[in-house]
């Protein structure tokens, strides 16, 4: 299923290369704006391994900035992998109950059944998130994990710090940096902020696009900046909300 997977991507990913104005471009465009909308958790929960598939893993490393305490990311892992496992084992069946209709679409001629594979996707993502939060769980109960502050992450969230109580940041490089960030903080991708309003637009202690490209290049894991950026766009954009009366 793995391998589908990732050659269904393949494929997806060069429709990237077609003009936007074309149908093809068009469909892309639509159908990354479906992915943008997909929870950044799902995707997490996503690049967890299954028992069977991370079965010679004997111990994993959590790494974090030193900004957040041990237990705040320990119980906020804890929660999500206990909250997410059922809510994607009930999403497998329901994707699984559309798929018969979905499939209905194929008997338009000419135009590819976009619903029926984005249906087929979405089974495939619910199963491997409730996977990954079941295998999480599992390496909890077996105290296979460590707890690392990364002194470099650190810097980043220092930075934000001191940028909001305008204070000296002892890292020259981020300081450096501060006054180009200043104008990015203030700018969100207005897709996803359609929904809500930008009450978060001036907070200054956000870590910025910038920083997770940077965060990227360090870490040195291609897949990283595109889930940080699709995580923190969400959150921005659900705190952003007015509260409901």
């Amino acid at each position: 299923m793995t391998k589908w997977a990732t050659t269904a991507s393949e494929k997806w990913n060069k429709w990237s290369a077609y003009p936007p104005t074309s149908w093809r471009g068009k469909i892309y465009t639509y159908g990354e704006t479906l992915m943008d909308k997909i929870s950044f958790k799902e995707y997490f929960l996503k690049e967890i391994p299954t028992k069977s598939e991370g079965a010679l893993v004997s111990k994993v490393d959590i790494v974090v900035p030193s900004v957040l305490s041990e237990t705040e990311v320990l119980n906020d892992l804890r929660a999500l992998a206990a909250a997410q496992e059922p809510y994607h084992a009930r999403w497998i069946w329901y994707c699984c109950y559309l798929l018969p209709v979905s499939s209905l679409f194929t008997l338009i001629p000419v135009i590819p059944n976009f619903p029926f594979f984005y249906n087929l996707f979405r089974v495939y993502s619910h199963y491997k998130a409730r996977h990954g939060a079941h295998h999480l769980q599992h390496l909890f109960d077996r105290g296979a994990f460590e707890v690392i502050f990364d002194s470099e992450l650190s810097k980043f969230y220092q930075a934000t710090t001191y940028a909001s109580t305008g204070s000296t940041t002892p890292n020259q490089n981020a300081s450096s940096d501060s006054a180009s960030n200043t104008s990015e903080r203030r700018s969100f991708d207005n897709r996803t902020l359609e929904s809500g309003l930008p009450l978060l637009e001036d907070n200054p202690t956000l870590i910025t696009d910038s920083d997770i490209a940077r965060m990227a290049t360090y870490f040195q894991v291609p897949t990283f900046e595109s889930a940080v950026r699709r995580a923190r766009h969400q959150i921005i954009a659900n705190a952003s909300k007015p509260l409901q009366r």
